[in-house]
């Protein structure tokens, strides 16, 4: 009944990566709605959250154990590809095993979960992808986070995955974001080169904790939903957009219409009706929701 729908007496959610970006959205948006929220945290520590290094296994094994949540969202990942490719051995263990050790006692215990994965688990050549295409990642973050849904759903069918776009909103550094760190690029005045070639769909992080809020409530059956913003920009077109929105000169910027050096997937728009047709959707203007952020910076 919509009065179940409405109330959380019974869930209880642990939330891993509860300090990142992503995490602590998720964290003001389930406590907003009176969810009860464990938040754990590891490299960045913050308030109210609990420190555990989810690479330690028994310790994360005993303390879902002990808490015995109704869902575990897994939004912790290295999620900066080029840290991947320092460290690989690192990244699979807390991307994949990690994973995989925390799908595994989620099964154990009844609890369900949800991974969070990526645009990049797809190469980019025929968009928009549907969540049954074939995947194929063009770097080892993507390899990495395709493993980690592999296990996932290997673990227990009625676990979900939900992959999501580059993500900015309520960032507390430039840096956290590929979108807000374009401020940097601008206002530092060195000349620098924007793709107008590669056109990403992010997405405000509030949406995404949004639907995950709505995937908790509305159990849908498992497996992989996919979700991304309605807006296709390219690093070019966002310098534009902050430009115009701010005022600052871009002209020490050159758009670069080809492909790059490094291989990046050109267009890795996801597909969305599948949450559409259970009338889940939350997309913020990118504009506003961009100036939301740089307004802190400014």
């Amino acid at each position: 009944s919509l009065l179940q729908e409405m109330s959380h007496p019974n869930t209880s959610v642990l939330l891993t990566g509860a300090s990142g970006l992503l995490g602590r959205q998720i964290m003001s948006v389930l406590q907003a709605e009176g969810v009860s929220v464990t938040g754990l945290c590891f490299s960045r520590p913050g308030d109210g959250l609990t420190k555990l290094d989810i690479t330690d296994f028994s310790a994360t094994r005993s303390l879902v154990q002990d808490l015995k949540p109704t869902h575990v969202i897994h939004a912790a990942a290295q999620r900066f590809p080029d840290k991947v490719e320092g460290d690989f051995e690192a990244a699979l263990k807390l991307n994949v095993e990690s994973t995989k050790n925390l799908a595994e006692v989620c099964k154990e215990i009844g609890s369900r979960m949800i991974y969070i994965s990526t645009d990049y688990v797809f190469d980019g050549e025929h968009p928009p992808f549907f969540h049954d295409n074939k995947p194929n990642p063009l770097n080892k973050y993507g390899e990495t986070k395709l493993a980690g849904e592999e296990a996932v759903l290997a673990t227990d069918s009625s676990f979900l995955v939900l992959r999501i776009p580059v993500l900015y909103g309520g960032v507390k550094t430039l840096n956290e974001s590929a979108v807000t760190v374009l401020l940097d690029v601008i206002r530092s005045g060195k000349p620098a080169k924007m793709s107008s070639y590669e056109v990403r769909c992010p997405a405000h992080t509030q949406d995404i904790a949004r639907i995950l809020l709505d995937l908790i409530r509305k159990s849908p059956d498992g497996g992989i939903y996919q979700w991304c913003g309605l807006e296709k920009l390219s690093k070019w077109d966002m310098c534009k957009i902050i430009s115009k929105e701010t005022g600052l000169d871009i002209s020490h910027l050159e758009e670069v219409v080809g492909a790059g050096g490094t291989p990046r997937p050109r267009d890795v728009e996801l597909d969305r009706e599948k949450l559409r047709r259970m009338g889940i959707e939350h997309h913020t203007k990118f504009n506003e929701g961009l100036m939301g952020d740089l307004k802190n910076f400014l």
